[in-house]
């Protein structure tokens, strides 16, 4: 029910994002290139994802320079906001020691202005579990909060997209603490879907079967079966593994329109 008027990333990714979306793409580096953000209106929604792979925890590879420009970024974002004055907006990232510590200062620094909440993309209708901080309005993230849990299986999404189960369980690219595999039966929701790895289905005891393709991850991503992604498989992975779920973006954007 949104019309999309424009969407920024220095990756040509925006360009499959502009064809899905029938908005403008512009492809820049924020801080670099000039860039003509739209102003503050009363039907207008700003959503903003600083970049995170730098501060996932997933990363162990990430510098201290590197982590430290990231929460730069960050700050930057949420200073944009506050500085256009939008009214309808939201902010996300992961869920970290480092950003929570950031997006409390700004809450503190803004109470009327900025709250934030960190949930998981499964309760509002995402089959995975992804845990995120989002960032908006008091108004819209006391809404967000009060949205009733519904939560849905990987055989439940696999069926709605009239799609099979190749396995009976998932098995995620990290290990538990003892040692043994991450494994969940597709009667739950599934493990993160990353940028860089797919998950894998496999037998109960962890057994491999194969790895997701691209457009399974788009399911567990939550991605309609409609939706475009850029040729080739690690290109197609990465998009939707760095995307918000868009059960989440739905979930956001009517918690918005309800204040």
């Amino acid at each position: 029910g949104c019309d999309v008027i424009l969407g920024i990333d220095n990756d040509k990714i925006v360009q499959t994002w502009a064809a899905n979306t029938a908005g403008r793409a512009l492809c820049a580096t924020i801080g670099e290139d000039s860039i003509e953000w739209p102003d503050p209106a009363d039907d207008l929604f700003f959503h903003i994802s600083p970049p995170c792979t730098v501060l996932s925890r997933a990363n162990s590879t990430a510098t201290d320079v590197e982590r430290a420009c990231g929460l730069d970024f960050v700050r930057w974002s949420l200073d944009h906001v506050m500085h256009k004055g939008y009214r309808f907006w939201s902010w996300e990232n992961v869920c970290t020691a480092a950003t929570k510590a950031v997006l409390a200062e700004y809450c503190t620094k803004f109470p009327d202005r900025i709250a934030s909440v960190q949930l998981d993309a499964a309760d509002y209708s995402t089959p995975q579990s992804r845990i995120r901080l989002i960032a908006s309005s008091p108004e819209i993230i006391r809404t967000l909060k009060q949205t009733p849990v519904h939560r849905v299986s990987v055989a439940q999404a696999f069926a709605a997209a009239n799609q099979p189960l190749p396995a009976q369980y998932l098995r995620s690219n990290t290990n538990n603490r003892d040692g043994s595999d991450c494994i969940r039966s597709v009667q739950r929701e599934a493990f993160t879907c990353t940028a860089s790895h797919p998950l894998t289905w496999c037998q109960p005891d962890g057994q491999t079967v194969r790895c997701c393709t691209a457009a399974e991850q788009a399911i567990l991503q939550g991605f309609p079966k409609s939706w475009k992604f850029p040729s080739g498989s690690r290109l197609a992975i990465r998009a939707i593994g760095n995307a918000i779920p868009p059960p989440l973006a739905a979930a956001i954007i009517r918690a918005a329109s309800n204040v």
